[in-house]
């Protein structure tokens, strides 16, 4: 059986007005918690479904969004995906989609990203315009994207959406 992941990381540095997505800000202690009751939920997850249907399910894509799923350590991500691999078969041309925000992400960050296996960014930018930008909340500008752009593209990412 094939199935597909979405994975959710509710955390933000602050709330946007426009969103509608079960998201928030957290401390590093309550982050910890979520992830590590993520990781226990994939890990049931899994050998549940292991048992129901006699294998190991593959996985053809996932879906991690949230949130900022790049606001915690990156090192997280890392964890989830080996812990996705534990779990189920991860297809060798699954599709492995990150959302990420300007403005929390270093050049660190993005090289654990493709080493762990993400093949896909989603760059949240809604707007060009500096001004559009802090209206809406958002806590980068046009230049903060930019900067990110080149970080994403210097790490070798070819499949990028904005």
């Amino acid at each position: 059986m094939q199935t597909a992941l979405y994975i959710h990381i509710p955390f933000c540095v602050r709330k946007c007005a426009y969103c509608d997505f079960l998201s928030g800000p957290a401390s590093a202690e309550e982050q910890e918690k979520y992830l590590t009751s993520l990781l226990e939920e994939i890990r049931l997850t899994g050998r549940s479904l292991q048992k129901d249907w006699k294998e190991k399910i593959e996985v053809t894509s996932i879906f991690i969004g949230g949130g900022t799923p790049s606001l915690p350590d990156a090192i997280w991500i890392k964890k989830i995906l080996d812990m996705v691999r534990e779990q189920f078969v991860l297809l060798p041309d699954a599709e492995i989609t990150m959302e990420m925000n300007p403005g929390t992400v270093t050049a660190e960050k993005i090289t654990v990203y493709r080493t762990a296996g993400i093949n896909r960014l989603s760059i949240g930018l809604q707007s060009t315009d500096n001004a559009e930008l802090k209206q809406l909340g958002r806590i980068h500008t046009w230049e903060t994207f930019l900067h990110t752009w080149d970080m994403v593209r210097a790490a070798g990412f070819q499949n990028v959406n904005i």
